[in-house]
């Protein structure tokens, strides 16, 4: 193992750091070996068969949905290519679901890079010999850990090996895909840029699931909880709650993404590669290739249906007439599903309400006329969560539903042009929470959704009075459950940014004070959506005004503050004049089967 590191590369970085540091050479060759020796895996052995065994069993509460022809191309691929997969991460049981799928197509086992926290003994001396290279959750500072991390990688890659990391960098608290990180993919394409002999492909990957015992947690700490930290006690009862059967683990491929072609594009006037220019580029085309093949659930359909409706239960009359629009326009846009609707008394809809009420996400009321459902106060974020996993096919839609209402409330003269600016502000402020295209496809696809909403839009006679008039009538409307919940977050951080003044702020103490705060309002029914109680998005916003030079304080700071604090509370105010709309045409939502089925 040790000649890893004899590479004349790795013998040059340890001389500078010791230039750097005043550290010995040898000294620091006998950290990097320790570093080695931490991560390295040991492959082989009886402890295979073993960790399939137990990995099988750990995951028995799912019964695992793929396309056998997407593996099989994989698998053609890689006789020419190393691969690396990069999923989506939604559970702990992500890796062994892409595993077992692979295994059936005689994959070897990848390189998994996981988090130290769960090298939990035995059972990190057994994953060490599947394929599982543990790393240190922070080294940022650690110069020797990362020149070792870059040098391990580089050598896996050069073997052909495999690899598999998570690119979200954690599990995802609110459902939707979480921006990516870019630190262990940039040592790669650093190490690949070195030696781009052989060329490499990731593998964009999606794994989602009908329920998640996991999800109840997730949703806590969400909402400002504690995350409980993995020991043996945790394993073992994360082991005893997946006896239950949970229904389908989903797993999707998408497109495959050459890495000598994406190096190709950052070619200077020289032909001088330039890698770090690649690193974004590859990680945003990834992640939105793994949202392009993410199917919706009947989960998803559900709890976007159940979700916001007024703070009220609603019945199954109410719940079919808002599900016929959105599956038409599901089926309009052509997304993919895991399975055809229909809405009857029976199928998958009705047997996935049913674990929902089971679960405790969804509650059920039998009452003497009607058999109602809605989500409690104390599970709102967990049906969130699964609404949440195809929230991006939505999203141009309700975008161009808010921005098309506010240049018609506005009065707009123009209302194209005033829908069109609307749009991109729109799309600025939410830029944190999704991925967006370039602005002239992202123009392209406004303009499809418009098509769609208003035939005939780009026609002269397309009026502030006329927007107003047929957005009365519309069957479909999106922008409340889609982008409400994120923009009625930001408004409670802007409001909090502003009333600092000209002062700066702290995120921890803003992100804090916001969680309380919105409770509080929550509480008082100025809030419309609990779901706004949120830690991620609340960090985000943070991230927005900090993006905005709103956080460091200073003089006019203020008036700044303020302007986005309008800006949002109007937007909230307009989000609810949709709603409104989309009430009185009865649309508060969900499906199930009949009362007596």
């Amino acid at each position: 193992m040790e000649h890893i590191l004899d590479t004349p590369e790795f013998m040059r970085t340890l001389a500078q750091l010791s230039e750097e540091t005043g550290r010995p050479v040898s000294k620091l060759s006998e950290e990097a070996a320790a570093d080695l020796k931490e991560m390295a895996v040991k492959p082989g052995g009886m402890s295979v068969d073993m960790w399939d065994k137990f990995s099988r069993w750990l995951s028995r509460a799912y019964k695992v949905d793929y396309l056998p022809s997407e593996v099989a191309a994989l698998r053609e691929l890689n006789e020419t290519s190393g691969l690396i997969f990069l999923p989506n991460h939604r559970s702990y049981l992500d890796p062994l679901v892409l595993r077992w799928v692979l295994e059936q197509y005689g994959f070897p086992p990848n390189n998994t890079l996981g988090g130290a926290n769960l090298a939990l003994w035995p059972f990190s001396e057994i994953g060490r010999r599947n394929g599982i290279v543990f790393i240190r959750r922070e080294f940022r500072d650690d110069h020797v850990y990362r020149a070792v991390l870059k040098t391990y990688l580089s050598h896996l890659m050069e073997e052909r090996h495999n690899l598999e990391w998570y690119i979200e960098g954690g599990r995802t608290r609110t459902g939707k895909l979480r921006p990516p990180r870019y630190g262990i993919l940039s040592y790669v394409i650093d190490a690949f840029a070195e030696h781009p002999e052989n060329d490499v492909h990731i593998v964009p990957t999606s794994i989602i699931y009908d329920q998640q015992h996991e999800v109840s947690a997730i949703s806590a700490e969400e909402a400002g909880g504690t995350k409980k930290a993995e020991s043996l006690s945790w394993l073992y009862n994360f082991a005893r709650s997946q006896s239950r059967r949970m229904g389908k683990a989903y797993l999707r491929f998408g497109e495959p993404l050459s890495l000598a072609e994406s190096l190709q594009l950052t070619e200077d006037a020289e032909g001088n590669l330039r890698p770090r220019l690649a690193v974004p580029k590859v990680a945003f085309e990834t992640a939105n290739r793994i949202n392009a093949v993410t199917p919706v659930t009947p989960s998803a359909m559900l709890t976007f249906a159940v979700l916001d409706n007024g703070d009220r239960a609603i019945t199954v009359d109410e719940g079919r007439a808002v599900l016929q629009p959105l599956i038409e326009y599901i089926q309009a846009r052509d997304l993919p599903m895991t399975q055809n609707v229909v809405l009857d008394d029976y199928g998958p809809l009705r047997d996935t309400l049913r674990n929902l009420v089971q679960e405790g996400v969804v509650t059920q009321y039998d009452g003497p006329t009607e058999r109602v459902f809605y989500v409690s106060l104390d599970h709102q974020h967990e049906a969130a969560f699964y609404r949440n996993t195809v929230i991006h096919f939505f999203l141009n839609r309700a975008i161009a539903e808010l921005a098309i209402i506010q240049a018609a409330e506005d009065g707009a003269e123009d209302v194209k042009e005033a829908a069109w600016q609307n749009a991109v502000r729109i799309k600025d402020i939410l830029k944190f929470e999704f991925f967006f295209p370039a602005t002239r496809d992202f123009a392209g696809e406004m303009a499809a959704e418009y098509d769609y909403m208003y035939p005939g839009w780009q026609e002269d006679r397309f009026t502030p009075e006329l927007v107003l008039a047929e957005a009365q009538q519309m069957k479909l409307v999106l922008a409340h459950r889609v982008i409400g919940p994120f923009l009625e977050a930001y408004s409670v951080l802007a409001d909090e940014l502003a009333a600092a003044g000209d002062a700066q702020v702290e995120q921890k103490d803003l992100v804090e004070k916001c969680l309380k705060l919105a409770k509080q309002k929550w509480l008082q029914k100025t809030l419309h959506s609990p779901e706004s109680i949120s830690k991620d998005y609340f960090v985000n916003a943070f991230q927005l005004a900090k993006n905005y030079k709103l956080v460091d304080g200073g003089p006019g700071v203020g008036e700044q503050r303020q302007a986005l604090a309008e800006e949002l509370r109007t937007m909230v105010r307009r989000i609810d004049d949709l709603r409104h709309i989309a009430q009185a045409s009865g649309q508060p939502v969900l499906i199930v089967g009949g009362r007596n089925g």
